[in-house]
């Protein structure tokens, strides 16, 4: 390993203890630098700022599950994203609640957006009506992910993922069937 990636993971190690103890909007760069036991100058040399290291820590957490192309669908990096964030919680809690640069709701929607466009983009007639449908199923995913781990005491992952893919599937087949019957009497084409 690289220095230059090693001092960035251990500027990530310490923005991640630094974030179960407080907000992100309260951690200062001379904060980690002092835990880092470095100068603020070579704070800079590796980061512009303290968004730029959250990203930092989003994607080297998570390109092991985002970037692996060979995924045979979008569902199957769901079991493993919930495990770490489980493994992770204390830091994810407040790392769901940053807005802006370094968020990482928008890092993970980016990454997930190409897996279910592949995987579900066909379904949809034009590139409003995907992005529209992405957008919202991914919202609904974030908002259940944060809802999860903020549940004292928080469920282990396995029951998570599997009540999320049970519900889902209910729901979508009796949705499916209710939709068909109430389009064709409202006269709405599906």
């Amino acid at each position: 390993m690289s220095d230059n990636l090693e001092m960035k993971r251990a500027l990530s190690s310490c923005l991640k203890e630094l974030l179960c103890e407080k907000k992100f909007e309260d951690v200062t760069v001379a904060e980690l630098c002092a835990r880092s036991y470095i100068s603020r100058r070579t704070f800079y040399r590796y980061f512009q700022d303290k968004f730029e290291l959250l990203n930092f820590v989003h994607y080297d957490d998570f390109c092991r599950f985002f970037d692996d192309k060979s995924t045979p669908h979008a569902l199957a990096i769901l079991p493993l994203a919930c495990e770490h964030l489980y493994q992770n919680r204390e830091f994810y809690l407040q790392a769901f609640d940053v807005d802006g640069p370094g968020a990482f709701r928008e890092f993970c929607i980016d990454r997930l957006y190409i897996y279910l466009e592949r995987d579900y983009g066909s379904a949809c007639d034009t590139d409003e009506e995907r992005r529209f449908y992405i957008t919202r199923i991914l919202d609904g995913l974030f908002d259940s992910l944060q809802d999860w781990l903020r549940t004292d005491p928080c469920p282990p992952p396995e029951e998570y993922v599997k009540k999320t893919f049970r519900s889902l599937t209910r729901f979508s087949a009796r949705f499916a069937a209710v939709a068909n019957v109430v389009t064709e009497e409202l006269g709405y084409p599906l």
